[in-house]
């Protein structure tokens, strides 16, 4: 593993304390045949936690499972339901978000004559034929429970096969992706629904995530053929010897490309990615085979059947640390394979959160373990780590009949994750018990306290810059009067600079683009990134 660090600091050793689930739900699933098929959705914002769930099955198309669905508020610190809607009646589970003031977003599909919202709003489909799918948008108001709009998005796009992932950016406004076969769009909204805004990416075979820094760079995952991908007006060559590739890039706050980066794969697979508020990403999925090679950093392939691996970029596209389930030459102890949707997540203060279905036991190091006790036996898993990779606890359930990760998201708290799984039976996940003699349900889950169980470093002195990455000038926080060097990607010093206590204007006139290192004689360290 290649790690790349931008500050000095100790390396603290402890025995890992997992944290708690505070609260666990349970909401039956009206459906026999197989558990792998119903879908969650899960997106939270400060305050907010909305869920996206699959209720009951009129008909199974192709790998889609189709019945009512329910939209619904949830209280994040008890998990009570606050509201609930039924979309019905042939609905399909897509992607949710939702932002602080209390306008909840989803996506999905739907077939028949309309989509029903449960204050009797219909959305009109598309052709005569009862098995067109119809990809829809709404927005949905948390206050007064009325659907604000909704939109057929198969009438603008009707070759469109997908809309897997929404996000919004740093004005607020909501952003879709969508994908036809071979090519996808991004596309921003205005307050009515409206396309407001088409980014084209071409070369795609399948989309992951999108999510924006704070800057308004966009951070998109999913998967390729070999060929080309162009988006943001670049064309980026990709090759591998057997044709199937991740990806990951960056399209810069004015819409051009910054970064596409690639993994050799063996299929067309959909990872994760999310931003954090420092301008870096985090991207985590399965592993098959062979393994892969993400920016220099090798991951093997699985010991047993699955393997999974999160790994850290920033906005260049350059890797900086990278890490899996399955170490390389080990025993077949466990295995764990990626959430079925979004597996990664990011709180507040930037820390990761991993989230899997586990077989038997992962030994993450730094005395963080996933024990799920019993080989042959499915478990849930939350696996935190720090900004730099170091692992700080896991958190798993009880062995059960079947449990499959849906997935995470950590915002509505600033101390406080949530999750979603599908279980087939009695769920038991630390202290509380939920389904007992049940079949299939819906779940949803809290573990607060999450900075209880970091191993936090001595802090440096406090040196910011901002904005970052930044493009003409930046501005450079200092908490005294002092000297400072500027360093570029290979040590060298490029520039001397004298600041001032507060704020101080730095013009970044002749320095080429990339990373940059500040630091000051008191030994504040700050990286830099110039676009």
């Amino acid at each position: 593993m290649r790690c790349i660090q931008y500050a000095i600091g100790f390396i603290l050793s402890f025995q890992a304390t997992a944290q708690q689930v505070d609260w666990l739900t349970a909401a039956p699933v009206g459906f026999s045949l197989n558990p792998a098929m119903p879908d969650q959705a899960l997106a939270s914002a400060p305050g907010r936690l909305v869920a996206m769930r699959t209720v009951s099955n009129s008909l199974i198309y192709g790998q889609t499972l189709y019945g009512e669905v329910a939209l619904d508020a949830l209280d994040p610190v008890t998990g009570g339901v606050l509201l609930s809607c039924l979309l019905g009646d042939s609905v399909s589970v897509g992607a949710a978000a939702v932002d602080a003031a209390g306008i909840a977003y989803f996506t999905g599909r739907f077939m028949g004559d309309v989509l029903e919202f449960c204050d009797g709003t219909q959305l009109a489909g598309i052709g005569g034929d009862p098995f067109t799918e119809n990809h829809f948008l709404l927005a949905w108001d948390l206050t007064s429970g009325s659907a604000l709009w909704m939109r057929n998005l198969s009438i603008s796009y009707p070759a469109a096969a997908d809309v897997p992932s929404l996000a919004l950016d740093p004005d607020g406004s909501l952003w879709y992706v969508l994908q036809d076969f071979f090519d996808g769009r991004a596309v921003r909204v205005d307050a009515m629904g409206n396309d407001a805004e088409v980014r084209d990416i071409s070369g795609i075979r399948r989309f992951g995530t999108i999510s924006f820094d704070p800057w308004g760079g966009l951070y998109m995952s999913g998967s390729c053929e070999n060929g080309t991908l162009s988006f943001g007006g670049q064309d980026f060559p990709v090759e591998s010897d057997e044709g199937y590739n991740m990806f990951v890039l960056r399209y810069k706050p004015d819409g051009t490309a910054g970064f596409a980066e690639f993994a050799d794969d063996v299929t067309f697979t959909n990872p994760t990615v999310v931003a954090a508020t420092d301008g870096h990403a985090y991207i985590a999925g399965d592993l098959f085979l062979q393994g892969t090679d993400w920016g220099g950093i090798t991951f093997n392939g699985p010991n047993w059947v699955y393997d999974v691996f999160i790994a850290k970029l920033d906005s260049t596209g350059q890797f900086l640390w990278g890490l899996q389930s399955a170490p390389t030459g080990g025993g077949i102890n466990g295995d764990m394979h990626r959430a079925k949707g979004p597996c990664v997540a990011v709180d507040a203060n930037d820390n990761p959160y991993l989230f899997g279905t586990l077989r038997g036991v992962i030994d993450w190091g730094n005395g963080v373990v996933s024990n799920g006790l019993t080989l042959g036996a499915q478990t849930m898993s939350v696996v935190a780590f720090a900004q730099d990779g170091t692992p700080q606890w896991a958190a798993t359930s009880t062995p059960g009949p079947y449990q499959e990760s849906q997935t995470i998201t950590a915002l509505a708290e600033t101390d406080a994750l949530h999750f979603a799984g599908h279980i087939n039976g009695t769920l038991t996940f630390g202290a509380h018990t939920v389904n007992a003699g049940g079949q299939q349900a819906a779940v949803v889950g809290r573990i607060g306290d999450l900075s209880t169980g970091i191993a936090h470093a001595p802090e440096a002195p406090a040196l910011l810059s901002c904005p970052n990455p930044a493009h003409t000038v930046c501005t450079i926080h200092a908490a005294s009067a002092q000297s400072a060097q500027l360093l570029d990607g290979g040590g060298q010093i490029v520039r001397s600079i004298r600041l001032t206590a507060g704020a101080n204007v730095l013009s970044l006139s002749g320095l080429a683009p990339g990373i940059y290192l500040l630091r000051s004689k008191d030994g504040g360290v700050t990286k830099l990134t110039v676009e």
